[in-house]
């Protein structure tokens, strides 16, 4: 039987409904960023032909514009492989329907909810604890996923750093805010790798003003000492993050094929870490006009016209963000009743 969380602990099971704002607040920051995406249309269609923008969507192929759907559905397969794993290394069985689910949900509620990740990652350690996992079991494996995304995602700047610094086609500015965001991620890494081993006890009182912060360290407090001791399972899982950015990186080169236009892999992929980063550090929800923004502006920096940068970027964000909103919002629905079932 799994373990059951005494009543009085406020963190059992972490719930989805710590990480929703106030609701008048949620709709004017998505308000926002709808005029920022908007106010971007305009600005690009008129500094370029508006006949040139609507010709390049008339054109799209239709085979590229297939794998670049196939190449976002698998970075889905990819983040439901690391739940699988890290419960797999633990004796708990999660079939690949429920872990392509659990990614679908995560990612609808991280879009929608502007909480740095945290409104995910409690719709998933709700959903695990329900299944009958046990919570140090559902506390290693949020620790892992997220110690890994962040270890991933550093490793990712890196490299499209390196890119821009070899291409030279980034403000200088821009190159120094990757090398900070590397630094950072570095930093978050090893904060939560030290989480099991008493790394959270000091931290807990210089955060409680940050209540879901809090509530979600109070959660991964339990994950057993030897959450990050298998190698296997942290090389896996970080393999799997860094192939969902790699992935989300490919799905722009297709989108530019799609238009008829062969752009540079590389600097591509250094484009994309750059509005990533942007969409990060950004309050609206998903990075919604933030990631565009940075990425019409930094796919122009490496030649590619405005109306195939603005393109390609609608294009990649149709397929990464709106298009997977219904079966996310689904997936996230049916999780929340079987909860309050």
């Amino acid at each position: 039987m799994p373990e059951a969380p005494m009543p009085d602990e406020p963190d059992a099971p972490l719930e989805p409904s710590s990480a929703v704002g106030h609701p008048s607040t949620s709709w004017l920051v998505w308000l926002v960023g709808a005029a920022a995406c908007g106010a971007l249309i305009l600005v690009v269609t008129h500094l370029s032909e508006e006949e040139e923008f609507m010709r390049l969507l008339r054109q799209i192929d239709v085979f590229w514009l297939g794998l670049a759907l196939i190449l976002q559905a698998g970075t889905y397969v990819l983040q439901g492989i690391v739940w699988r794993v890290v419960a797999v290394a633990k004796g708990q069985v999660l079939s690949v329907g429920k872990s392509f689910e659990l990614s679908l949900a995560m990612l609808f509620v991280d879009q929608a909810l502007p909480s740095g990740g945290i409104s995910g990652v409690a719709v998933v350690s709700g959903a695990l604890t329900r299944m009958g996992m046990p919570r140090a079991v559902v506390s290693a494996a949020v620790l892992v996923d997220v110690a890994m995304y962040h270890l991933a995602y550093g490793c990712c700047m890196a490299l499209a750093l390196a890119v821009a610094l070899h291409q030279g086609h980034l403000p200088g500015w821009v190159t120094w805010a990757m090398l900070v965001f590397v630094l950072v991620e570095a930093g978050v890494c090893a904060f939560l790798i030290s989480l099991p081993s008493g790394g959270v006890v000091w931290v807990k009182t210089r955060l409680r003003r940050f209540a879901k912060l809090t509530r979600l360290l109070q959660w991964v407090e339990h994950a057993p000492s030897g959450s990050f001791k298998n190698k296997r399972v942290l090389l896996l899982a970080f393999a799997m993050h860094a192939m969902i950015f790699l992935l989300d990186a490919a799905t722009i080169w297709v989108a530019a094929r799609a238009l008829g236009v062969a752009a540079s892999v590389g600097g591509v992929f250094s484009c994309f870490m750059v509005s990533n980063l942007f969409r990060t550090i950004g309050i609206i929800p998903g990075g919604l006009g933030t990631f565009e923004t940075a990425s019409v502006v930094s796919l122009k920096s490496i030649g590619l016209p405005l109306s195939v940068g603005l393109s390609a970027t609608l294009l990649f964000r149709g397929l990464s963000f709106w298009l997977p909103m219904i079966p996310g919002l689904i997936c996230s629905r049916r999780l929340l009743k079987k909860k309050q079932a």
